[in-house]
């Protein structure tokens, strides 16, 4: 008799049980290849910067028996690497630089890979001022690199703001004491970060044909500059440049309407005048003087020159310096014909071969050593003699060290594989940790795999305290309004942010976008310290109001506390070519920006009223926001632009110093882990439409492309 049929419940029960099994089995198996293809890159790229930086090894930090000195703090900066490669030489391009504070949404980062066409071969280098600075300071603390050389060409092709000169001068000082352990150099105080001592110190060299101004106010904080034999040197001071239009606007009978609270608010200016108005001028002489008194005082410190403001003056006057002139000035140490970086490598290689020629040979006799020499001659060596007689017996020469250069790209790419690295280990590490104290057994099955897990507390990141560094770069208006507010919300979200460090460079925007940002922050329940980078000015100044410290460079651009408001007639030039136009508002003041509606005394008496009460309302927020009384505010406000060496005498900032000291402070003074994690936002995130340049091995920005939150707490 055959056997009943099975149900078909059954039968796909039993169907979906080997399906089950085969998706495990399966799953198990990808899951297996994802873990180990992870592995794998993991330690491919582990080896690749062990070799360039060399292993890491752990170094005890002593610290007084006191205790009154802060221990150095643990992290990459403090461990020893020797890498297999020889003494290394950074290379910063500054004439082919160009310096950012926060790179935009779709920005790709071209530095990486040599282009094709066009007379310049290299393409520009875009980095953040941040990036820059930490890769100056990464080399301070790498043993493998002895010196920092900067190539400026024939200028920087991209002009950097002064606040961005002044924090990479900072960075440069920084490298130049890296053999002590010391504090942040524009303060001589407040630590910004620790090292062991390292040594001798670092030396570091500025080449050019040419140096301006700008130039050469960076260029002094090297420790040795070189000027090309047939360059000049152009030292004639601060310069700013007005364009005004009123007499192209009167000609082609178009009147500019101004509404101005403030009279040295100036920005509107350039349609209502013909030249500087006196106020005007006082506020620009004002400022550049500043500017120029401290650049000069920079340079002097850097140099050792004890010039007086006649000596500079008379710089100034003279007109470009021959190199013989800077040299018997103080202001160049040589004046070599060419970029001597090639020939000091080269140099360095072969002497370096030499000496590990003696060695191999267990050292030279007398006789072997001269034999060696006379070949070496024969050969065009010493190359040492040789160097002498093309670039002079200059002591900076007997000083370079190096035998490798590595560029600033490449050395930024290993860094970042570095950190990559750097987390992947302190994750596998916290992983370990916890599995050897959830068992004995355990721990004693690592210990003998050779897996030793890290005493102590976790060393991740889930475990410390962050600062969150939040850029606002570019004039403020609705999109990057909307981008703030959604980084600020995100950040109030994370318990592990203890403060925000509110980065600004903007040079101010709509008062209502502006209030926006402002009244967001007012509603994050963390501190906020604000550094202000080449310019916080007017819209820029006004969302740094709620911050409990306000750091800025001397040479920051900040203030413009006024507001104006401007309406255009073109009513005269489009009569004068038989265009009329004519609306029908149901209000008196619904047409009221439209170019080609004249302006009557209702519409004048609507926008003075509304400027004077945005004017009264700005003021009021800083006199809260600094604390001080509205007679004092007004007499710092009127429009007025100030330095950032200006703007702490009269009470507008709290000190002087990049975004380094303000992470410092920020550190100290509301974080309570020993490690900190610093955050920068807005954050970027991974697009589809960024994958193929991902692919052909370019470096994209992108930011969070999410929908924006509507904004709250639009004041007045």
């Amino acid at each position: 008799m055959p056997k009943p049929r099975q149900g078909i419940v059954r039968r796909l029960a039993t169907r979906a049980k080997h399906a089950a099994g085969r998706t495990l089995r399966i799953g198990g198996t990808a899951f297996f290849l994802v873990a180990a293809v992870g592995a794998g890159s993991h330690h491919y790229e582990s080896r690749r910067v062990d070799e360039f930086f060399g292993p890491m090894t752990a170094t005890s930090s002593s610290s007084d028996d006191d205790g009154d000195d802060e221990k150095i703090e643990a992290s990459s900066s403090e461990r020893r690497r020797r890498s297999r490669y020889g003494k290394r030489v950074l290379v910063l391009p500054f004439d082919n630089l160009k310096v950012i504070e926060h790179r935009k949404s779709g920005e790709i980062d071209l530095g990486r890979f040599a282009g094709g066409g066009g007379t310049d071969r290299r393409p520009t280098i875009s980095i953040e001022a941040k990036e820059l600075v930490n890769a100056i300071h990464s080399a301070a603390s790498d043993p493998n690199v002895v010196a920092l050389h900067a190539d400026f060409g024939e200028g920087m092709r991209h002009p950097m703001g002064y606040s961005h000169l002044a924090e990479i001068r900072d960075a440069i000082k920084v490298f130049n004491e890296s053999h002590r352990v010391h504090r942040e150099p524009n303060v001589m105080h407040d630590e910004v970060f620790a090292m062991m001592r390292n040594g001798d110190p670092k030396a570091s060299y500025a080449f050019g044909h040419t140096f301006r101004w700008e130039e050469y106010f960076l260029a002094s904080a090297f420790g040795y500059v070189h000027l090309q034999a047939r360059g000049n040197l152009s030292l004639f001071g601060v310069a700013t440049t007005n364009t005004f239009l009123r007499g192209a606007l009167d000609k082609y009978g178009i009147k500019a309407h101004v509404f101005r609270h403030g009279e040295y608010k100036h920005a509107p200016s350039v349609f209502t005048n013909k030249k500087y108005s006196a106020s005007h001028l006082e506020a620009v002489t004002s400022m550049t003087s500043s500017l120029d008194e401290s650049i000069r005082t920079c340079i002097e410190n850097s140099r050792g020159l004890n010039f007086d403001k006649v000596m500079w003056q008379s710089i100034f006057d003279y007109g470009s310096l021959t190199p013989t002139n800077s040299v018997d000035l103080g202001l160049v140490d040589s004046i070599p014909p060419v970029d001597p970086l090639i020939s000091l490598l080269d140099v360095n290689k072969k002497e370096a071969k030499m000496e590990k020629k003696k060695k191999d040979d267990g050292g030279p006799k007398d006789d072997t050593h001269e034999n060696d020499n006379s070949i070496l001659q024969n050969k065009g060596i010493p190359a040492r003699k040789k160097l002498e007689e093309k670039f002079g017996l200059h002591e900076s020469y007997a000083k370079f060290a190096a035998t490798e250069a590595v560029t600033l790209a490449k050395y930024r790419q290993m860094l970042n594989k570095r950190e990559r690295v750097e987390r992947t280990r302190d994750v596998i590490d916290d992983a370990l940790r916890k599995m050897s104290e959830k068992s004995t057994a355990t721990s004693m099955i690592l210990s003998a795999l050779g897996l030793h897990p890290p005493g102590g507390a976790s060393s991740g990141s889930k475990g410390c305290d962050r600062v969150a560094v939040v850029t606002v770069d570019g004039p403020i208006g609705g999109s990057l309004s909307y981008e703030i507010i959604r980084s600020l919300r995100k950040i109030g979200e994370d318990d592990r942010v203890k403060s925000v460090i509110l980065r600004v460079n903007s040079p101010g925007g709509s008062v209502v976008s502006s209030e926006a940002i402002l009244e967001e922050i007012k509603l994050l329940d963390k501190p906020v310290i604000c550094s202000m980078s080449n310019a916080a000015a007017s819209g820029g100044y006004y969302i740094a109001m709620n911050s409990e410290k306000i750091f800025a460079q001397p040479t920051t651009i900040t203030g413009s506390i006024g507001v104006f408001g401007l309406k255009f007639d073109a009513t005269k030039w489009a009569k004068s070519y038989g265009i009329h136009g004519d609306y029908y508002p149901h209000g008196s003041h619904a047409a009221a920006m439209h170019p080609l509606t004249p302006l009557t005394p209702n519409m004048k008496e609507n926008i003075s009223r509304m400027v004077l009460d945005y004017y009264d309302y700005f003021k009021g927020i800083v006199s809260t926001g600094r604390s001080l009384p509205i007679d004092e505010v007004e007499k710092v406000a009127q429009g007025r632009v100030w330095t950032g060496e200006q703007a702490k005498e009269v009470g507008l900032v709290d000190a002087l110093g990049g975004l380094d000291r303000a992470i410092s402070y920020a550190k100290k003074a509301h974080t309570k882990t020993e490690r900190v994690e610093v955050d920068h936002w807005p954050r970027r995130t991974f697009r589809l439409e960024d994958l193929p340049g991902l692919l052909a091995g370019r470096e994209v920005s992108y930011l969070d492309t999410a929908p924006a939150p509507p904004i709250s707490g639009i004041g007045k």
